[in-house]
């Protein structure tokens, strides 16, 4: 496992709330998205569109849900 698979504190790029998570490359160095937003943005957000702009859930945000899930 390299240093990019280790979850680290993030920022949430939606509400500035830190966070774990995992680094998206189409996000800045930093940010992240927390898991109430992880619950939010899907509302206003298409499916297709959360994996493009957040990247992929239980890995890169909402990594609470995969713990318990125990995939982490």
């Amino acid at each position: 496992m390299s240093t990019q698979d280790k979850p680290r504190r993030l920022t949430c790029c939606c509400c500035g709330a830190e966070t774990m998570g995992r680094q998206w490359w189409n996000r800045d160095i930093g940010y992240g998205l927390c898991e109430s937003c992880a619950e939010t943005i899907p509302k206003r957000h298409p499916d297709e569109d959360m994996p493009r702009l957040y990247g992929v859930r239980g890995y890169h945000y909402a990594l609470g849900e995969a713990q318990a899930e125990g995939t982490t």
